[in-house]
C-alpha cells in the first residue's frame, strides 16, 4: 500500500533532520509549503527527505494556510517547478491553468477539498477533474454523518470498477466520521492513502499514522469479505479495531474492523439492520457486526430485534450481530468485567462491589456483579441518577466515601482518564489490597491507577477489560476461536490464560 505521510513541522525543530526520519510505513512525504515557516528552504528540505516528495500549497479556501490568489500560486509553483519532487498537488479551483504549462500533467495530483460538507454533485466534480488528464485526482469532502460517509464510499465503490491500471482517483473524507473512508479507500482501489506524521502532528482531523493504517488493513489486498464497525463518539482513539485486526491477521481472515463516529442516534438506523440490509451492504460491503460504545448502548438495545437476557437486564448492548431477518444484541462488557476479576483470583460470590457511573458500562458492571453473586453498590457525581439506576437494577446507591468495606471498585466513568483531578475518585475509601478496576483506558496512567499505587490497592487497567470483552465479541462476530495471545499483544498485554 502506498501511504503519503503529511509533514507537520514542530516549532523550532530541525526540519531537514525530521524529514530524514519519516514515520514507519510511509512511502511518500507530503511537504505542505503552507505549513512551513516563511524562511524555509524548500530545495534543502526536498533534498533532505528520504522518501519521494509531494509538494502541496493548500489554500485557505480549502482548509490550509496558503494563499488563494491564482497569480500568487502561479508564482510559487513556477519557482518550485524545477524541484526534484515526485508529484505536485495543484488545486482544481485555482491551479488548473498550470497543468501542462507550469507543471507537467504526469506530475500533478489535481485536488479538490470541501472543508465543510459533502457536495451533492461529488461524482460530477470528480468526472470534471478526471477530464484534465493529470496523473492523479484527489477528492476530499468533510464528513459529519453516516450519510456523508456513504456518499464518499459510493463514489469510491463506483471508481473501483475501473481497471486497476487506470485507477487515478483518491477519494476520502476528513473529519472523525471520515476515518472509515481512509481505511476502506485503499481497499477499494485508491492508489494512495494519506496519513499523519505522528499521533501528535495531525494535519487534519481524522488522520491515522501510517503504522496504524497498515495495522488495520495491511493483511488485506482488496475489498474485505466482511466489515465490522465500532460506533460511538470519540471512537478514533478506540483500540478495538487494532485488537480485532490482529486477530484477523493471525487467523488469515479477510475482514476489517473500522471506527465510525456516530454523533446522532438516528444514524444508527441505517447500521443496526438485519444481515444484508445496512447502508454498507448496499455498497457491496457486507456488515458483519458492530461494537457499540458510548453513548449508544441503550439506543442499540431498542434497535435489536433479539436481545440477550443479560443485555436486556442491563439495558445496554455493546455487540450487535446482523442475521437474516433480525438483529441480535448482547453485552460482552459483562464478560470482560467478570473475567479480569476472575483472573485476579477475586471471590465475587457474597462480596460487596462499588460501581461508579450511570452509563451503559456502569449498568453492565452492576449486572455482571449480580450474575456473579456479588452485591453491587452504585455511586456517581449525580447522586440522583445513581439512585434511579440502582432502583432500576436492584442495587443500593451510596456515597462513595461510605463504602470502606467494599473489596472491589469498578470505575465505569471517564473520570481521571487524562490524568485530570477527579473529586469522585478521590472520595473513594477502600481498604488495603482492595481491587480497583478501570473501564476507560488511555496512553497515560489514569487517576485511579495513581490512587491505587498510593493507597495500596490492586489495580486492573481498562485494556485488560477490553481484551476479555473483545475475546467474547470476536467469537460472537466471527464464529471462530479467538487468538487471545495476538489480541493481548497488540494491546500491550501478556495473556495470562493463553
Amino acid at each position: 500500500m502506498e501511504i503519503v505521510a503529511t509533514f507537520v513541522p514542530r516549532p523550532e525543530a530541525d526540519l531537514a533532520a525530521e524529514l530524514a526520519r519519516p514515520p514507519a510505513g510511509a512511502t511518500m512525504v507530503e511537504l505542505r509549503a503552507d505549513l512551513l515557516p516563511a524562511e524555509a528552504d524548500l530545495s534543502g528540505l526536498v533534498a533532505a527527505a528520504r522518501l519521494p516528495v509531494m509538494l502541496t500549497l493548500r489554500s485557505r479556501a480549502e482548509g490550509g494556510r496558503g494563499f488563494d490568489e491564482p497569480e500568487r500560486r502561479r508564482a510559487f509553483f513556477s519557482r518550485a517547478a524545477e524541484l526534484p519532487v515526485a508529484l505536485f498537488d495543484l488545486e482544481a479551483a485555482r491551479d488548473v491553468d498550470l497543468v501542462g504549462r507550469v507543471i507537467p500533467a504526469e506530475r500533478v495530483v489535481l485536488s479538490t477539498h470541501f472543508p465543510s460538507a459533502v457536495p451533492p454533485d461529488l461524482e460530477e466534480r470528480t468526472a470534471k477533474a478526471l477530464s484534465v488528464g493529470t496523473r492523479l485526482v484527489k477528492i476530499v469532502p468533510h464528513a459529519r454523518s453516516v450519510a456523508d460517509v456513504v456518499s464518499v464510499l459510493r463514489l469510491a465503490e463506483t471508481l473501483e470498477r475501473t481497471p486497476p491500471s487506470r485507477r487515478r482517483v483518491v477519494v476520502f473524507a476528513t473529519g472523525e466520521a471520515g476515518r472509515l473512508t481512509r481505511v476502506l479507500g485503499p481497499l477499494l482501489g485508491a492508489p494512495l492513502g494519506y496519513a499523519a506524521w505522528s499521533s501528535e502532528r495531525v494535519a487534519v482531523e481524522g488522520q491515522f499514522e501510517p503504522s496504524a493504517l497498515l495495522a488495520l488493513v495491511g493483511h488485506l489486498t482488496g475489498r474485505p469479505r466482511w466489515v465490522f464497525l465500532v460506533v460511538g463518539r470519540d471512537v478514533g482513539a478506540s483500540l478495538s479495531p487494532f485488537m480485532h485486526a490482529a486477530a484477523y491477521r493471525a487467523l488469515g481472515l479477510p475482514s476489517v474492523f473500522v471506527p465510525l463516529e456516530v454523533t446522532a442516534a438516528e444514524d444508527l438506523d441505517s447500521l443496526i439492520c438485519p444481515l444484508g440490509e445496512s447502508c454498507l451492504d448496499q455498497l457491496g460491503l457486507p456488515l458483519g457486526g458492530l461494537a457499540v460504545t458510548m453513548p449508544w448502548k441503550g439506543e442499540a438495545v431498542r434497535r435489536c430485534s433479539v436481545v440477550a437476557p443479560r443485555a436486556q437486564r442491563a439495558g445496554a448492548v455493546n455487540t450487535v450481530l446482523p442475521r437474516p431477518g433480525k438483529v441480535l444484541g448482547d453485552c460482552t462488557d459483562i464478560d470482560g468485567i467478570s473475567r479480569v476479576l476472575l483472573e485476579r483470583g477475586v471471590e465475587l460470590a457474597g462480596s460487596r462491589v462499588l460501581v461508579l457511573g450511570t452509563g451503559g458500562a456502569a449498568r453492565a458492571a452492576v449486572v455482571a456483579m449480580q450474575l456473579a453473586g456479588a452485591t453491587p453498590l452504585v455511586a456517581a457525581r449525580d447522586a440522583a441518577k445513581a439512585a434511579r439506576m440502582g432502583m432500576e437494577l436492584g442495587a443500593e446507591s451510596v456515597d462513595p466515601a461510605d463504602a470502606e468495606q467494599v473489596g472491589v471498585l469498578i470505575n465505569a466513568t471517564p473520570a481521571g482518564l487524562a490524568g485530570q483531578n477527579s473529586e469522585l475518585l478521590e472520595s473513594v475509601r477502600l481498604g488495603q489490597q482492595a481491587v480497583a478496576v478501570d473501564l476507560p483506558y488511555g496512553a497515560a496512567p489514569t487517576v485511579l491507577e495513581e490512587l491505587a499505587g498510593s493507597r495500596g490497592w490492586i489495580y486492573v487497567g481498562g485494556r485488560e477489560v477490553l481484551l476479555y470483552q473483545g475475546v467474547s465479541q470476536f467469537a460472537a462476530m466471527s464464529g471462530v476461536a479467538p487468538p487471545v495471545r495476538a489480541m493481548a499483544s497488540v494491546l500491550g498485554l501478556r495473556d495470562e490464560a493463553g
